[in-house]
């Protein structure tokens, strides 16, 4: 009954948050763009790049926390959803060199950018090659490094079998929200869209989960940095958020108690409340 009455209010916080994130489509470079907004468009732009599970699809209610504060951008990468290109992308500076682009489009000269999983790899990888285009940069549990002893969690094994994709991305497997995001019978949309986002993971990590040039790049980001890592995540383990502070001068970590890799779902307000804060300081 307790794990009933939590999907039952979340899935009410959902339906309440969609006055916001409206999704358009927009060019660049060639590639039509999926872009949900929301917030004061006169507020600091703050980018939300998502992870492979392609959270952007839906405006879930941490979107519309930081739309309080924020003019929240939060776009769709190419090959997931309805956003296109994936022709073009093949690998990660390709991932970054498209969103440099997009800010261009948009005319955002500097922006608050963060991202989890692979959008924070991504938001990385901008950083490190355009520190003047951003003000803040928030990362969380995101791969991109390598780190010796200490193996990433093979996501594409267990695709198939839900219950152990739930007990490596979640601190509660058998929690309500786990059951939420990694439902036991997804329709045929939510397949179709798994079955593309894994299709672009594959291309970009297959033949090597990190950037080997990344670590030396790291040095050049410019802002403070805040790493933001589930205590209990197994999918890309804390060591990986160590060896980014390692090479960020003055970055932060924060481990969030009992967590596992999608701290935006398993600790909401903890997640919001820290990345917000970090950016308004």
């Amino acid at each position: 009954m307790f794990n009933f009455l939590q999907k039952l209010k979340y899935g009410a916080r959902v339906l309440l948050s969609k006055g916001g994130g409206q999704p358009e489509t927009i060019d660049v470079a060639g590639k039509s763009t999926v872009i949900s907004s929301g917030g004061d468009e006169k507020a600091e732009p703050f980018v939300y790049l998502h992870s492979a599970l392609g959270e952007s699809l839906m405006w879930f209610p941490f979107f519309a926390s930081f739309a309080k504060k924020f003019r929240v951008l939060v776009p769709t990468h190419p090959g997931f959803g309805k956003s296109g290109g994936f022709d073009q992308i093949a690998d990660i500076e390709d991932m970054a060199f498209h969103y440099i682009e997009m800010f261009d489009a948009l005319g955002l000269e500097q922006v608050n950018l963060g991202g989890v999983s692979l959008g924070g790899w991504i938001a990385a990888e901008i950083a490190v090659r355009w520190p003047e285009r951003v003000k803040k940069l928030w990362i969380a549990d995101a791969p991109g490094l390598w780190v010796e002893g200490t193996p990433l969690g093979d996501l594409f094994r267990y695709q198939q079998n839900r219950d152990k994709l739930r007990e490596m991305l979640f601190f509660d497997p058998k929690g309500a929200m786990a059951s939420l995001i990694i439902k036991d019978q997804p329709d045929d949309l939510m397949m179709l869209y798994a079955y593309q986002a894994m299709t672009v993971l594959a291309r970009m990590v297959w033949t090597r989960p990190y950037d080997p040039k990344l670590a030396a790049r790291l040095k050049r980001i410019a802002c403070p940095t805040l790493l933001l890592w589930g205590d209990s995540d197994k999918l890309v383990p804390p060591p990986y958020g160590e060896e980014y502070k390692k090479h960020i001068a003055g970055a932060e970590m924060r481990l969030v108690k009992d967590c596992g890799h999608l701290p935006m779902f398993e600790k909401e307000a903890e997640f919001v409340e820290a990345v917000t804060k970090f950016c308004l300081s």
